[in-house]
């Protein structure tokens, strides 16, 4: 880690294991890579994905953090960044920007960005933490970004930050390559569905925030009125038992497809004739973002991020958080409209094509680097010095 030229840009963050932050985190490094000397540090363990940015030439380093609270991070974090001479550090989510700004005490030389994807459910409210955040982790970082407006209310209330000091930046994604009609239907035999059969489904980590349970009871429901009816689920994760047993329970048989983990999750999307997040919370959903672009219908829980990226009956449907019954119906008009099914798949596109491509994600970002190490923007911090 030595050597000077380009400006040097650090990632940080828990780890590279599948997940959409990840997923983030390996796109953003390597779109940025022809600009600036890109490195991302891991927290934890660097994960499965950190080969795919060694192989592309961005190296990746574990912090071996440990269970609890663990200052030696931070001391191990700023040794590492003054060896690589970062210029701008850009942490995602909550424990890494913690252990950033508290890096920036022993090494404060780089610009620190805060990104935040996502938050716990149900939030915590912690009096000490605000207190800390407010007075100390605030003060050592230079810009802020939520990429919902739902998520800067959260880290205004929960967090202690200032709301105008944060900037909101959606998420955003490459529009996936066209999949002609006849590579669709191929798709849709190899996993064992008809040509008649109406896929409902969802693409993601099997987190219990994600509540997968009220997908499935809302497809039982309806799996019995309409034999057409084929839930397929792509993803692994901690509750993938629990779903299993769910499924059985239901009597679901093989009218439920669980894929597990696939390389080619994202090409999957194609495979649906409905898109759904059930989520009790989310940020801003990578993956329904390239359902959109995919141009099929989606519908999720009127939760976190999702209403500001879904326009409720223009682009697709809203239901209540944890209401299988609002999700069954939705399921029921789906089958029963093809066509307002149709308009809503193209108005999700075009939808995506204004507001979350990925291009125009790496644009904000790119003006925001660029504002950081200027020399005008080096003293205009937006929270401290």
């Amino acid at each position: 880690m030595t050597g000077r030229g380009r400006r040097r840009l650090a990632y940080v963050v828990n780890a590279l294991n599948p997940g959409g932050t990840e997923r983030l985190v390996v796109e953003m490094a390597t779109a940025f890579a022809p600009h600036y000397h890109v490195v991302v540090f891991c927290l934890d363990d660097p994960g499965a994905w950190a080969a795919t940015l060694r192989a592309a030439g961005i190296p990746v380093y574990g912090l071996r953090r440990q269970p609890g609270l663990d200052l030696s991070v931070a001391w191990r974090l700023a040794g590492s960044l003054r060896q690589f001479g970062a210029d701008i550090v850009h942490a995602h989510q909550y424990s890494a920007w913690f252990y950033s700004a508290l890096a920036r005490l022993l090494h404060p030389a780089p610009r620190l960005v805060f990104e935040e994807h996502g938050r716990f459910y149900p939030e915590v409210d912690n009096a000490k933490r605000r207190f800390v955040n407010r007075w100390l982790i605030r003060r050592l970082t230079h810009r802020f970004v939520a990429v919902s407006g739902d998520i800067r209310e959260r880290l205004v209330r929960y967090e202690g930050l200032d709301r105008k000091q944060i900037d909101v930046v959606y998420n955003g994604v490459a529009p996936l390559p066209f999949v002609a009609a006849d590579s669709r239907e191929r798709l849709r035999r190899q996993l064992g569905f008809g040509t008649d059969d109406f896929v409902v489904g969802t693409v993601g980590r099997f987190d219990p925030i994600k509540n997968l349970p009220m997908l499935v009871s809302a497809f039982a429901e309806v799996a019995s009125e309409q034999p057409r009816l084929r839930l397929l689920l792509v993803g692994d994760g901690p509750e993938r038992a629990a779903i299993e047993r769910r499924v059985a329970e239901c009597g679901l048989g093989t009218r439920v497809v669980m894929t597990g983990y696939r390389d080619d999750a994202r090409r999957l999307k194609a495979c649906l004739d409905l898109f759904v997040l059930a989520s009790f919370s989310e940020g801003t959903s990578m993956a329904l973002l390239e359902a959109m672009a995919a141009s099929v219908p989606v519908a999720v829980t009127d939760v976190g991020g999702n209403p500001e990226i879904v326009a409720a009956g223009e682009s697709g449907w809203l239901v209540p958080s944890g209401d299988a019954r609002a999700l069954a119906d939705v399921f029921r008009q789906a089958l029963a409209q093809p066509e307002r099914l149709r308009r809503f798949g193209d108005a999700g596109r075009r939808r995506f094509e204004h507001r979350f491509t990925f291009a125009g994600m790496l644009e904000a970002y790119r003006s925001l680097y660029a504002g950081l190490v200027a020399p005008a923007g080096r003293l205009a911090l937006g929270a401290g010095g």
